[in-house]
C-alpha cells in the first residue's frame, strides 16, 4: 500500500486552526479551534457490505496462498486486505496485516516490498497514535528506500517522520526532516508533493512562532496547489494563511483568505474543513470586537461539525458560543444567552 502522510497542527482555547495537508492516499490560546489531526480508528468498526465482499475475495486468495505456499501471492493478499483496513477506517487491524507481510518479504529479499511494508506500519501505528512505533518503521524504511533509488517515497518518509515529530511537539525536528524532503520531490517534479511538504513547513514555523517563514511557506503552498489545480489544498493553505494572520494579531488581515476558503470547501462539500475556517473566521472577528458576527459564524460552524460528524469541533464550536455570552463586551450586542448555550 505505502500510505505516507504529513503534518499536523496546533489548537487551543480561541486560537486559530490550521488544516493538515497530507501526501497519504488514504496534518494554543483563546476562542477554541477544531484541527484535523490524524483519525484513530476502532477494532470493531463495522465495514460496508461491499467492502465485505471485497474482503472475503482476498482472504480467500490469501487461504490458497497459503495452501500452496506461495509467498508471493500471499504478500499480495495481505497487502490488499491491509490495505481495505486501512483506507476504511481501520488502522488496528490493517496493522496487523502489514506485520504479517513483512517477515515474508524478509524471507523473499525483495527490498522495495520490504520497504513498503515498514512504510505501511508505520502509517498504520501513527493513525492509532502509536507515533514511536511508527518512527522506528519509518527510520528502518527510509535507508532502504534511498538504496533502491526511489526519491518520492525516500521523500514521502521523511515528511512522514516530520509529522511523527509534529505530532510528538517537537516542530525543530519536524522542519528538518521536512526541509530535506523538499528538494527529493523539486527534483522528481512531483509538484503536489512539494506544496504538501510546503504546507508542513509552514505548520512547523508555526508552532515555531515564526510569522514571516510561515506565511511564506504557505503562500508558496498556495501558489504549487493553485497551479496544479488541486482545489483542496489551496483551500487549506489559504486557511493556514489566514489562521496564522488571525493568530499573530492581525485579523482584519486573516478575514479575506477565510472567505476564499470557506469558498472552496463548501464548493467541495468538505463540511469539516468548512466548519474550521468558520470557526476560525468567529476568531478573528471576536478578536476585532465584533461579538455579533462572531457568534453568527460560530452558529454555522455548530451544525457543520456535527454534519461531519466531529464531535470535538462541535464541543469547540459550543465552547466559543458560550464564552461569548460570558464576555462582558458582549453582553448589550447579543442579549440573554440561549437555553441551549
Amino acid at each position: 500500500m505505502c500510505t505516507p502522510a504529513l503534518a499536523s497542527s496546533s489548537a487551543g482555547f480561541a486560537a486559530v486552526t490550521l488544516l493538515v495537508c497530507s501526501l497519504a492516499v488514504a496534518p494554543s490560546a483563546y476562542a477554541q479551534d477544531s484541527s484535523l489531526p490524524p483519525a484513530a480508528g476502532t477494532t470493531s468498526m463495522q465495514l460496508a457490505p461491499e467492502v465485505q465482499i471485497s474482503l472475503a475475495g482476498y482472504e480467500a486468495d490469501l487461504k490458497v496462498a497459503l495452501d500452496v505456499n506461495d509467498l508471493q501471492s500471499q504478500v499480495g493478499a495481505l497487502d490488499r486486505i491491509g490495505e481495505l483496513y486501512f483506507r476504511h477506517g481501520n488502522p488496528a487491524e490493517a496493522l496487523k496485516e502489514f506485520q504479517r507481510v513483512l517477515p515474508i518479504v524478509h524471507v523473499l529479499g525483495e527490498q522495495t516490498a520490504e520497504a513498503t511494508a515498514l512504510s505501511d506500519i508505520g502509517a498504520a501505528g501513527f493513525a492509532l497514535g502509536r507515533n514511536e512505533e511508527a518512527l522506528e518503521a519509518y527510520k528502518q524504511a527510509l535507508p532502504i528506500w534511498r538504496k533502491v533509488g526511489d526519491q518520492d517515497h525516500e521523500a514521502a518518509t521523511l515528511g512522514d517522520m516530520g509529522e511523527v515529530f509534529r505530532a510528538l511537539g517537537d516542530p525543530d525536528e519536524a522542519l528538518l526532516f521536512d526541509q530535506r524532503a523538499l528538494p527529493l520531490f523539486e527534483t522528481a517534479g512531483n509538484r503536489d508533493a512539494q506544496a504538501t511538504v510546503l504546507n508542513n513547513i509552514g505548520l512547523a514555523y508555526y508552532a515555531l512562532h515564526d510569522k514571516e517563514k510561515a506565511l511564506e511557506a504557505f503562500q508558496k503552498a498556495f501558489e504549487l496547489y493553485h497551479t496544479g489545480m488541486n482545489l483542496s489544498g489551496e483551500a487549506n493553505a489559504l486557511n493556514n494563511i489566514g489562521g496564522t494572520y488571525n493568530a499573530f494579531g492581525e485579523s482584519r488581515r486573516a478575514l479575506d483568505p477565510f472567505q476564499q476558503a470557506l469558498a472552496i470547501h463548501r464548493q467541495l462539500g468538505d463540511r469539516k474543513a468548512e466548519a474550521t475556517t468558520l470557526n476560525n473566521m468567529g476568531t478573528a472577528y471576536s478578536r476585532l470586537g465584533d461579538g455579533k458576527h462572531a457568534l453568527e459564524l460560530y452558529k454555522q460552524a455548530l451544525p457543520a461539525f456535527r454534519a461531519a460528524g466531529d464531535l470535538n469541533g462541535a464541543a469547540t464550536a459550543m465552547k466559543n458560543i458560550e464564552f461569548l455570552y460570558a464576555d462582558r463586551r458582549y453582553r448589550s450586542s447579543l442579549g440573554e444567552r440561549p437555553k441551549e448555550f
